[in-house]
């Protein structure tokens, strides 16, 4: 039995230092997460702008792609340029930036349950020798190993505690953005085409319509038979 417990405190100890990188590495990550937040704040300050400017007038693609974008509808904005006229394409390429977006949440989401838990793995390992230390009466390293807990369960909250809220604000921001997307898709496909390609369709359909008329019945494919 003593050997079996000796067994499974040399196991957890193994662990402390790589669970001690991981609290580092994830707050650090989380600090980066921090500031892409604040930047993604700004980006989105300036697309409320340009969303407000478009829905003055007609939301036409024309007007869409004339706009100045931010973050996830720059990236809608070069899909749409990118694949103007082919439909099945852009509704492809918009399932594809969704599937972007819910997998930075998904993150966000795994980094805010990982925090925690590691800070807890981080204050359970190291109070295993300050116990042991405690019965002995060495209170030195009783302190020493209270300090590393009690320092990676702090971390650890603070990582758990921004990422879930950067995923709950993040998660908001991305819905409003797809409604945005799938409102102007349909508003689109109601008007597929604009009016500049309809001067273009008319101008390349009449001229040699009235060219045809000008050289009269010669110009005509075919012999014209006279009326009865």
């Amino acid at each position: 039995m003593e050997q079996l417990q000796g067994l499974l405190f040399a196991i957890s100890s193994a662990f402390l230092l790589p669970v001690l990188l991981a609290v580092v590495v994830a707050f650090v990550y989380a600090t980066y997460l921090v500031g892409q937040f604040l930047s993604d704040a700004l980006d989105r300050r300036a697309n409320r702008a340009s969303l407000e400017e478009l829905y003055s007038g007609r939301p036409s693609r024309e007007r869409f792609l004339a706009l100045p974008w931010k973050a996830e509808m720059a990236r809608f904005r070069r899909i749409a340029e990118a694949h103007h006229g082919s439909e099945a394409v852009l509704d492809k390429q918009v399932v594809d930036l969704e599937n972007q977006m819910r997998r930075r949440v998904e993150r966000l989401g795994i980094l805010g349950r990982i925090g925690p838990i590691l800070g807890l793995v981080g204050t359970l390992i190291p109070l295993q020798p300050a116990l042991a230390g405690l019965a002995r009466g060495d209170m030195q390293t009783v302190g020493a190993n209270l300090l590393i807990g009690f320092t990676t369960t702090v971390i650890g909250l603070l990582v758990g505690g921004t990422c879930y809220a950067i995923s709950v604000v993040v998660r908001n921001g991305y819905q409003q953005d797809l409604t945005e997307i799938h409102f102007l898709l349909e508003q689109w496909a109601q008007t597929p085409v604009s009016e500049a390609e309809v001067v273009t369709f008319s101008h390349e359909r009449i001229q040699p319509m009235a060219a045809a008329a000008a050289q009269g019945p010669a110009g005509l494919e075919g012999p014209r038979r006279p009326l009865r």
